[in-house]
């Protein structure tokens, strides 16, 4: 099995620093953008060692790169349209939450599933 250059640190470094109910604001566009740009990065990184994995460690960082890159646009759209109100954005925030939340468990279990070898 390929090891993949992904550890918790990194994950962490991907938090929004948002939390339900909390207006979208500058500071809040800010922390997106930096995670998203972060995660994309290593993203992109790793991309080569894809092909070693399950189609299912594959997916949990494509939904991960995607829910933040989501998350910045729509934060993005917002701060540029002077709304703060969270229900714009609430539903990128829970697809943020559950791919944030996958990763995790894989890489508690070294991103080995349970039909792996």
């Amino acid at each position: 099995m390929v090891k993949i250059d992904f550890t918790m640190a990194d994950l962490q470094a991907t938090r929004l620093g948002y939390e339900e109910g909390q207006d979208v604001t500058p500071e809040v566009l800010k922390r997106a953008e930096k995670a998203y740009h972060f995660f994309h990065e290593k993203f992109l990184e790793i991309k080569a060692q894809y092909s070693a994995v399950s189609v299912d460690v594959w997916e949990a960082f494509l939904a991960h790169d995607i829910s933040l890159e989501f998350f910045a646009m729509q934060a993005r759209a917002m701060v540029r349209d002077g709304r703060t109100d969270d229900f714009d954005i609430f539903g990128h925030y829970l697809e943020y939450i559950d791919s944030y939340r996958d990763l995790y468990d894989l890489i508690k279990q070294d991103f080995k599933l349970s039909d792996d070898k």
